[in-house]
């Protein structure tokens, strides 16, 4: 692109704000227009007697010299482009057009703009304008092509007649009104329950075409769709075949994949419930989840739906049931953008204390200058306006917390953790309630022969029971080969530092894996063990081992292991069953699960084992 577009828009700078706006809206829509219409002629020409040309393109420094600049031409009545006018410029001057307006509704009216909050405006921005994605009629008639309207219906006329059986309604004409809402309502529930479990698919890595097993993730890109977001690589542990994984933030693509984290799902699900009429908003929580709010006519409210976890009207779930240190959370609609964090927390003071990327009032101040950009756009009518409005006064009253107030969400409600997502993947998150985990897997150690040795890579996650270098079985996911674990133990990978370890959850003050190993084979008995180990403490925190062998006669004999980079020993000859535990406790301050890393290595070292367990047996003496 030449310098001359980028110096026409620039230009618009020198007008007085709102002439700037309205040239920049009008020059938009111009552009959207005949991007989206190339063949119609009416959106190709404007008359120099329009209201458009006199009261918002000719006032403005720059507004006409755009249009000439990528392709209009002047006949003396009109200004128009040419059927055989390249649209490569004018969809130039509509990203260029964005990027200003992007800047400008970031940095009005504020002094001192970091860049933390810039990228958080700008974030908010790119979600404000992919959620205009939804608002496609011709895409809305394909999301209705495959939602199976019919039998939710059915589904839904069954629950209300349950309904109507357990109350009595009074007036006919007002009862037949409030069971038209109360039908809308449930028919959410019903679809709320399909999406969850017959339309989307939960993705946590891609899987391999060529070795049918889970890759691990490696990296982020940037992708030059403008559907996608960023393209996520996972890499095959097995055949070092790099996946891509789009995340897509356009719901026409995932109607067709029906697959994805909880960005895909809250995308998707938002976008058939606006589809369906429904006034539907995209929530996105900063601290890493997506769900979806339904504006209830017959509550008078905004409802949390999560179609990931399928839950309903359980806002606290995040702050109470995943253990969320919240912060930021915004809601994107077709009529606005608003900060709802208050509907989702009942601990208000903790959460203004980690808002620190901005001021309240500068976040306060871009919101409304967002907002009014949007709701003054051409084809906003004023009617709408003024609807929205009052519903934003009953919704800020709403997120009033009140303690001991009726009809709020019971502080002493149990909340569950996180259901969506392998378990390896909720726990990597601390998303999960429960810190305890159950595997009971026992690694069957006669049926290898004489020696069992088995191998963990923490930076591949993968489990390899070897001989002579041969690989005889393999496991993917640390989690797959433990029999037990305590205090929310979890795989953490950090990027930054490009390390990767084992942690306990930030709310345990001790974390413990377990790894059982048995004789099935009642000829053999252990008569040797060797343990080599990787960890790393900092901060006064702590790496313990031990062994528990078990023998034919139940007696049992646990034994510390001093060195786990180099230990063996033959005190557990005879034993019949072994298990090998490693505690990880102390540190300091807030990040104190942080220093007890199990397992530490380098992401570039892809090979060295992080764990390797030599078990000698012996056939049993008669």
């Amino acid at each position: 692109m030449d310098d001359s577009l980028e110096r026409c828009v620039r230009s618009l700078e020198e007008n007085a704000k709102n002439v700037r706006d309205e040239a920049r809206r009008t020059l938009l829509n111009i552009c959207r227009n005949v991007l989206e219409s190339p063949n119609n002629h009416r959106f190709r020409e404007l008359r120099l007697n329009d209201e458009i040309v006199i009261e918002k393109l000719l006032p403005a420094i720059g507004a006409m010299e755009c249009l000439f600049d990528v392709g209009f031409v002047e006949d003396g009545e009109r200004i128009f482009l040419p059927r055989n006018a390249s649209l490569l410029r004018l969809q130039s001057l509509s990203r260029l057009l964005y990027t200003a307006m992007e800047n400008s509704l970031i940095i009005d009216d504020v002094d001192k703009v970091s860049a933390k909050q810039k990228k958080f405006f700008s974030r908010i921005i790119r979600h404000y304008r992919y959620i205009m994605y939804n608002e496609d009629p011709d895409l809305q008639r394909k999301a209705r092509r495959v939602i199976p309207i019919a039998e939710l219906e059915i589904a839904t006329m069954k629950k209300m007649r349950d309904l109507q059986k357990s109350v009595k309604l009074g007036d006919a004409a007002a009862a037949q009104f409030e069971e038209e809402l109360i039908a809308k309502d449930l028919f959410l529930v019903e679809l709320l329950h399909w999406f969850k479990y017959e339309f989307f698919k939960w993705v946590n890595y891609s899987i391999c075409l060529t070795c049918s097993i889970e890759c691990s993730y490696e990296n982020a890109i940037p992708s030059t769709d403008p559907y996608c977001m960023r393209i996520e690589l996972h890499r095959c542990p097995k055949c070092n075949i790099v996946v891509e994984f789009p995340r897509y933030a356009h719901p026409e693509p995932l109607l067709t994949l029906r697959r994805g984290r909880c960005g895909e799902w809250a995308t998707v699900f938002t976008f058939l419930c606006r589809s369906l009429g429904y006034d539907a908003r995209f929530i996105r929580d900063e601290t890493d989840h997506t769900w979806t709010e339904i504006w209830s006519a017959s509550n008078k409210r905004w409802v949390h739906m999560d179609p990931c976890e399928n839950v309903i009207d359980k806002p606290l779930m995040y702050e109470k049931g995943w253990q969320k240190k919240l912060t930021y959370i915004i809601a994107f609609s077709k009529d606005e953008v608003q900060d709802v964090t208050w509907r989702y927390t009942r601990n208000q003071e903790a959460v203004l204390k980690r808002r620190k990327i901005c001021t309240e009032q500068s976040l306060i101040n871009f919101l409304q200058s967002l907002n009014d950009h949007l709701q003054t756009s051409a084809g906003y009518s004023r009617a709408r306006r003024e609807y929205v409005t009052k519903r934003k006064v009953l919704e800020l009253a709403d997120m009033l917390y009140i303690p001991n107030a009726q009809n709020k969400d019971s502080d002493d409600e149990t909340y569950e953790g996180r259901t969506s997502g392998s378990l390896t993947w909720r726990l990597a998150r601390g998303e999960i309630a429960q810190a305890d985990t159950e595997n009971s897997y026992v690694w069957d150690i006669s049926k290898y022969g004489q020696t069992f040795e088995l191998r963990y890579n923490v930076v591949k996650d993968l489990y390899y029971v070897v001989r002579d270098d041969e690989i005889l079985e393999q496991k993917s996911g640390w989690l797959e080969g433990i029999n037990a674990t305590e205090g929310g133990i979890f795989r953490k990978m950090e990027n930054d530092w490009k390390v990767v370890y084992l942690a306990r959850s930030q709310q345990a003050k001790r974390g413990r894996v377990k790894w059982a190993f048995e004789i099935a084979n009642s000829e053999s008995r252990l008569e040797a063990f060797t343990l080599k180990a990787k960890s790393e403490v900092f901060q006064g925190a702590q790496v313990c081992w031990e062994i528990e062998a078990t023998f034919d006669d139940g007696k049992v004999i646990v034994m510390p292991i001093p060195n786990c980079e180099d230990f063996h020993t033959e005190d557990v000859r005879e034993a019949v069953r072994l298990n090998v535990i490693a505690t990880l406790s102390g540190g300091q301050g807030q990040s104190a699960w942080q220093h007890a890393q199990l397992f530490r290595q380098s992401l570039d070292n892809t090979e060295k084992p992080s764990m390797k367990i030599n078990i000698q047996l012996k056939k049993r003496e008669v």
